[in-house]
């Protein structure tokens, strides 16, 4: 059974690669990209809703030596196959990565996100149970949003 830390990352100045560019990739960039990140998409193609995200394009197929001075690697085609031996490259160089569909094999995961202002909320189920992670997060959400409403009301 896999365990997760959960950490605050750095990841300014340090690109993020994702390779695949459909609906998989498109789920996470949203989360990524809220962190002023640097990342960059591999894929033969993307969806429209990739190309819109502004988030660096490399319309190619995927080879081991894409890997070279990624900070964090998704692993997100639609390729099961291919997202494993993305992994496996990955760890071979050092580099953590997260196929998005698979908790068991990656290095990292991605908890339900909240940001405002400068403040994060991160819940995560290791990976478990995503759609209880992401209620937790929506209820978290919605009692500090509350909270807020409520005290600037009260000024």
């Amino acid at each position: 059974m896999s365990t997760f830390l959960p950490l605050c990352v750095r990841i300014d100045g340090r690109p993020i690669l994702f390779v695949g560019g459909g609906a998989l990739a498109m789920h996470k960039l949203q989360a990524v990209l809220r962190f002023d990140a640097d990342v960059t998409v591999l894929a033969p193609g993307v969806d429209d809703e990739v190309r819109r995200s502004g988030a660096r394009l490399l319309l190619k197929a995927y080879e081991p030596s894409d890997l070279e001075g990624f900070f964090l690697v998704y692993a997100c085609s639609e390729d099961g196959e291919l997202n494993r031996r993305v992994l496996a490259d990955a760890e071979a160089r050092g580099v953590l990565c997260n196929i998005v569909d698979n908790r068991e094999d990656s290095s990292f995961i991605s908890p339900a996100l909240f940001r405002h202002d400068a403040m994060t909320v991160a819940v995560s189920s290791d990976g478990r149970n995503a759609r209880r992670s992401v209620e937790w997060r929506n209820a978290i959400r919605e009692f500090l949003l509350e909270r807020e409403r409520s005290s600037t009301s009260n000024t």
